[in-house]
């Protein structure tokens, strides 16, 4: 039976945490920028396009997929709870670790076309295994999600616009060359300010527990 009593603000929260690792460099990101910088902005919003599609697709098979187990087996919820606690504390650590080593250098993809920007990005997302193992600690942290067909539609469908929009700044806006320098002077902070807030979701998740 559907819960059509949870509000839209209730989804707030879990959007946030997703938006935080969507921002977060890793393979989808450094893609749609490497992309962007060498090829243009067109070729960039058609990663951002692929960025989008791929993550509604794998939010749809992650939810429903957890929706049906949750009805199947209630104890797994306990199981994915510290599952989801380990993997946020293994996250913190490599973003803390990224933003202790020396700054890297960006690679920039060259004369690659909208059609090859969209196959190459939808290919690194489905192929992310930081993908799926995001989703099920999204999940730990707000099973609500994927208690029902429609909180799972909802949230696809926001989880999806949000990586759109998301990669489709980063196109724009690294389709100027002075982006780059910029972006490097942030990447280290960053990538130490999300290893904490990890900390503190892992945690949370640990005590709940208790």
């Amino acid at each position: 039976m559907l819960d059509l009593n949870i509000s839209i603000i209730n989804f707030i929260p879990p959007l946030g945490f997703f938006i935080l690792n969507v921002f977060v460099p890793g393979p989808n990101v450094l893609n749609t920028i490497a992309t962007s910088m060498g090829s243009g902005r067109s070729s960039g919003v058609a990663c951002a396009l692929a960025c989008g599609l791929g993550l509604f697709i794998s939010a749809l098979v992650a939810l429903f997929g957890a929706a049906l187990l949750f009805y199947k087996i209630p104890i797994i919820y306990r199981g994915l709870t510290v599952f989801g606690g380990v993997m946020l504390l293994y996250f913190a650590q490599r973003y803390i670790r990224k933003s202790l080593s020396p700054s890297e250098k960006l690679i920039v993809l060259q004369n690659i076309d909208k059609k090859t920007a969209f196959q190459q990005a939808f290919l690194v997302v489905m192929s992310n295994p930081k993908v799926m193992t995001t989703w099920l600690t999204v999940i730990s942290l707000f099973p609500f999600i994927a208690s029902n067909g429609y909180n799972v539609l909802i949230f696809s469908v926001m989880a999806g616009t949000a990586s759109f929009t998301g990669h489709f700044i980063f196109a724009t806006v690294f389709s100027s060359s002075l982006a780059s320098q910029i972006y490097m002077q942030f990447y280290r902070p960053i990538n130490g300010i999300v290893g904490i807030g990890f900390i503190f979701y892992g945690m949370k998740l640990f005590l709940s527990l208790l």
